[in-house]
């Protein structure tokens, strides 16, 4: 064979291997796998669809517009998605423009994607959650606290914002699915009102506090709880902010829609975890709705 035929070739060879290797080709064939096999909750390439619906949402100005005056989704929005896809919107819509110091109480902001949005990339962050995790952007100068947020370690009147999105349900629950520490493993149900006192004390005057929580029927899953209209209750009640907004979401056939908290409390949430495909014990299915976990979110918007 002609040498420079041979070096050409293996040139191309290299590319090729080289381009079925690089992630963007890896995640396109998950994500289209997917999709060829019924978009169910959960299977392989179903994070970064979610992934990509949601830095669509947080980066749509008329998306975001659409959350920050609680009007109507688009038909089928987040269909057999889970709660994410209107959380993350939620939240970039709710938090201020420009600088100043946020407090991510439970490690949801902790990906690239979200901390480069122009709501959140000149702010003055810090993390804390358990345990740490394998993102880690201390370039981007983030800070990490690991710890209980029942006791957080920071002085009162410090942080403009905070934000804890899906994270107090599991407060004095059994954590072990997120640390190896035994003392983590509760069942204590009202714990998380401890953490509503602590963001209230961190946060400065006038400044806000941004939660969600699964919401709906009651419902003790071990590792979490889905909070009831009582809780939410005595949640405000303990915070007893000087303004407040909720908002509900709600998710049934057809996708996620604005909802209200009357509604709202019909819902069950879905626990993948007692299915088939996580239980080898189990006969469960997906329900016929292909719920991915819960079925309604309170969302609150808290003023000191």
């Amino acid at each position: 064979m002609n040498r420079n035929k041979f070096l050409s070739e293996s040139k191309i060879m290299k590319n090729i291997v080289r381009w079925l290797n690089s992630s963007s080709i890896i995640k396109r064939m998950k994500i289209y796998s997917y999709l060829i096999n019924g978009r169910k909750p959960w299977s392989t390439g179903y994070s970064l669809f979610k992934e990509n619906i949601i830095r669509k949402s947080i980066n749509d100005s008329l998306i975001i517009d659409i959350f920050q005056n609680s009007l109507r989704l688009p038909k089928q929005y987040g269909e057999f998605l889970d709660e994410r896809v209107v959380e993350y919107p939620w939240l970039i819509s709710r938090i201020g423009q420009g600088e100043g110091k946020l407090l991510d109480a439970g490690s949801v902001l902790n990906f690239a994607y979200l901390l480069e949005n122009q709501k959140l990339k000149n702010k003055d962050i810090t993390i804390m959650t358990l345990e740490p995790e394998g993102n880690c952007y201390w370039w981007k100068k983030i800070s990490y606290l690991f710890g209980d947020l029942r006791k957080i370690p920071i002085k009162d009147d410090w942080f403009d914002e905070v934000v804890s999105s899906s994270t107090i349900e599991h407060i004095g629950m059994d954590n072990s699915i997120y640390s190896s520490n035994p003392t983590f493993r509760e069942n204590k149900c009202l714990d998380y009102l401890q953490a509503i006192s602590e963001f209230k004390r961190v946060t400065k005057p006038g400044g806000k506090v941004y939660i969600t929580v699964p919401y709906g029927q009651y419902t003790d899953f071990g590792w979490y709880q889905q909070f009831n209209a009582e809780m939410i209750d005595l949640l405000i009640d303990t915070f007893a902010p000087a303004k407040l907004i909720e908002t509900y979401f709600c998710y049934e056939s057809g996708g996620w829609s604005i909802s209200n908290k009357q509604y709202c409390q019909k819902f069950q949430g879905f626990n993948i975890h007692e299915t088939k495909y996580f239980n080898p014990n189990s006969t469960k299915d997906y329900d016929s709705d292909y719920a991915a976990c819960s079925r309604a979110i309170a969302a609150l918007e808290l003023w000191k």
